[in-house]
């Protein structure tokens, strides 16, 4: 005899009214802040990457590329910051995107334009690395002779060691009254963790080709030879420097050298020495740009922007931030450690 069909399982009792979701739950919070922030980025790729966005008209004779945050008049001053550390260091992962290329990119675009009559370069920099510094300073003073367009340096919060190099090779220098400039003077820096390395048993074995190969590791002292080869270098640098503010601020360089102690000065201070040539904010820059262009009434601003840069260096803003803070560049530096 077949076995009868069991008959079905009892139907749970039914479930009371649904309980409203509790706003206040971390969960729900989360995820809704998460797809925001995908929605974010899905949008901004596909601005970037996605949609073609149409390029300004440019007048005959003249490359297109950058995008102008205002537009561009009959008489115009076009703007360059440079701003945080000075290196050839890519920011980030674009193309193109360290200070010096962005300084001869837009140094030979306002060149070329007609319309831009005087160039004003905005700096709040402790500096960095000599060749880095040195570059900037070459491509300024270059621009100047190839274009024949004054050049003013507005200097802001900081524009110490490397800043300041840049900015000798303006044709005028402007600095707020609490603008802190100078440390005119080369710096070399290494830890040395050889003690604490012992205390944890922790050996490094260096192979290499020759005597001063790993000079300046920080897992064993120093050697005298080494001091004085790095010395050497650093002096070569520093009377480079010297020249450089000596040839710029038109002075000798026996009134340079005494100011030259790595020293920095607050912008009252550096206009009592001979560092800038006035204090005032970015008005008076302006001011000073307008005159040395030859440009009668109101000029316009001209800032040339690259879009994929501006959104991805928004993203990153932080942690290029950190980065700088915590991993200062290294080797021979035109840079004020104190900031």
């Amino acid at each position: 005899m077949e076995n009868p069909i069991p008959p079905f399982p009892p139907e749970p009792p039914a479930a009371g009214p649904e309980k409203p979701l509790q706003s206040g739950r971390p969960g729900l919070w989360g995820a809704l802040a998460g797809l925001f922030y995908l929605s974010c980025l899905a949008l901004g790729l596909f601005v970037v990457i996605g949609k073609p966005r149409p390029k300004p008209e440019t007048p005959p004779g003249e490359k297109g590329g950058l995008f102008a945050k205002l537009e561009m008049g009959k008489d115009s001053i076009g703007l360059i910051r440079v701003q945080g550390l000075i290196s050839m260091t890519r920011e980030g992962f674009l193309p193109g995107s360290d200070p010096v290329e962005r300084m001869r990119r837009s140094l030979e675009r306002y060149g070329k334009k007609k319309s831009v009559k005087a160039i004003l370069i905005k700096i709040n920099s402790p500096g960095g690395t000599v060749a880095s510094s040195q570059e900037l300073y070459r491509l300024i003073a270059e621009a100047r002779a190839r274009y024949q367009k004054p050049v003013i340096a507005f200097l802001g919060d900081v524009a110490a060691s490397g800043g300041y190099y840049a900015a000798c090779a303006a044709d005028a220098i402007v600095a707020d009254p609490g603008t802190l400039t100078g440390s005119i003077g080369v710096i070399f820096q290494t830890g040395q963790f050889d003690g604490l390395l012992k205390r944890f048993g922790v050996q490094f074995r260096t192979i290499k080709s020759g005597k001063f190969k790993d000079i300046g590791s920080s897992t064993r002292p120093m050697l005298p030879e080494e001091e004085r080869i790095l010395q050497e270098m650093i002096s070569q640098a520093y009377e480079q420097f010297l020249e450089a503010v000596a040839k710029g601020r038109r002075m000798p360089s026996e009134s340079v050298r005494p100011l030259a102690d790595g020293r920095v000065y607050i912008g009252e201070q550096a206009l009592r020495l001979g560092l800038v040539d006035s204090i005032g904010g970015f008005s008076e820059a302006l001011e000073r740009a307008k005159k040395l262009g030859g440009i009668e009434g109101e000029a316009k601003l001209l800032e040339e922007w690259d879009l994929k840069e501006e959104i991805f260096s928004e993203l990153l803003k932080g942690a290029t931030f950190l980065q700088g803070r915590l991993s200062p560049p290294s080797g021979l530096l035109y840079l004020w450690s104190g900031y």
